[in-house]
C-alpha cells in the first residue's frame, strides 16, 4: 500500500509519546502524591473462632498502622487524559489506515 511509510512513521510516533507520557505521568504521581500516616486506635481486639475456643487458644487483632495515599486531581486528570488522546489517536490512524487514505 502506498500509506506504508506513513504507518511506520505514525506507529513510532505514537509508541514515543506513550513511552514519554507514560514515563512523566510516573514521575508526577510520584512527586506530587502525598502519603500521610492517620491516627490509630490501639486497642486490642478479640478474634478468636469457636474452633480455636474449643482446642482452647485465643486470637487476637491490634491496628499498628494505617496511611493514606492522596493524588491530587489535576494529576489523574493528567495521567487519564494523555492516555484516552493516545489511544484515539490510535483509533484515528487505524481508520485512515484501513480506509486507505
Amino acid at each position: 500500500m502506498n500509506s506504508s511509510p506513513h504507518l511506520k512513521s505514525f506507529l513510532i510516533a505514537l509508541a514515543v509519546l506513550t513511552v514519554f507520557h507514560a514515563i512523566s505521568s510516573f514521575a508526577a504521581y510520584r512527586i506530587f502524591t502525598v502519603r500521610r500516616d492517620l491516627p490509630v486506635d490501639s486497642s486490642v481486639t478479640e478474634t478468636t473462632t469457636p474452633a480455636e475456643r474449643a482446642a482452647g487458644e485465643s486470637s487476637f487483632r491490634m491496628m499498628t498502622g494505617r496511611s493514606e495515599t492522596i493524588t491530587p486531581m489535576p494529576v489523574t486528570l493528567y495521567i487519564m487524559g494523555g492516555f484516552i488522546g493516545l489511544v484515539i489517536a490510535a483509533i484515528v490512524g487505524a481508520i485512515t489506515y484501513f480506509r486507505g487514505g
